[in-house]
């Protein structure tokens, strides 16, 4: 079943981040929405995918009145995979495993590193901290992360992963003085091919370094079709 891009993120960011407040518009659609995609829960509507593939932003979306960003804290939501006993028969037939408390605080520290390091890097936005009305909120959120990484076979010198990794990259913007949600995007991304289990967890670092990546581009990219400016601090200049 295919679930409703709103839903998904709504039960991310209430549950574990911040509960927030969403409002609506009557005011004129903006002219880069795709109306007949729809609307989510919190009244956006679908960006034309010939300008940005899913995009979805407020009929009014406009986000020239914003000077500053404040990066919000990040979160990592999982599959539910249930506990199941795994042996040489079973690991075969098996396609999704489940990651043990450990494994999952680790990826959520690699996903809150490596969004806060990507965004520091950049010098044209001027970061605050702090409710105002020209402040715009920036969070990040994987979603329904999925791992294909069974695991070591007992006796095996190679336990192999197909296709070991799967998430969807989550962009919300959202008003800083009223909570309200402005614009999401969200990306599907995989992780393809055939590796040795022990390579899978060396080469995962750079996987979500990638992954923080999406998240900026897109942020430029709304940046770009909202009219954002990108004076940044007197400093950088």
């Amino acid at each position: 079943m295919k679930s409703n891009p709103g839903t998904i993120v709504l039960s991310v960011a209430g549950t574990l981040v911040l509960s927030w407040l969403a409002g609506g518009s009557t005011q004129e659609s903006n002219p880069a929405a795709e109306p007949d995609a729809g609307v989510t829960q919190e009244g956006l509507q679908r960006v034309d995918p010939s300008i940005m593939a899913a995009a979805w932003v407020k009929p009014d979306f406009d986000l020239s009145g914003y000077t500053r960003i404040m990066l919000m804290p990040t979160a990592v939501q999982f599959r539910d995979v249930p506990e199941t006993s795994i042996d040489a028969r079973t690991r075969a037939m098996t396609e999704e495993f489940p990651l043990n408390d450990e494994r999952k605080e680790w990826l959520r520290g690699l996903w809150r590193e490596s969004v806060q390091g990507r965004f520091v890097q950049e010098d044209y936005y001027e970061f605050f901290v702090g409710v105002d009305s020209n402040v715009l909120v920036v969070q990040g959120f994987l979603v329904d992360v999925v791992s294909r990484i069974p695991p070591i076979a007992p006796g095996s010198t190679y336990t192999f992963a197909k296709d070991p990794w799967s998430a969807a990259i989550v962009l919300e913007l959202r008003d800083a003085a009223t909570a309200e949600l402005v614009a999401r995007t969200i990306d599907q991304r995989h992780a393809e091919g055939l590796l040795e289990v022990g390579t899978v967890w060396y080469l995962t670092e750079d996987l979500v370094e990638r992954w923080a990546e999406v998240l900026s581009e897109r942020r430029d990219q709304l940046s770009e079709l909202g009219g954002l400016r990108r004076e940044g601090p007197d400093w950088a200049r």
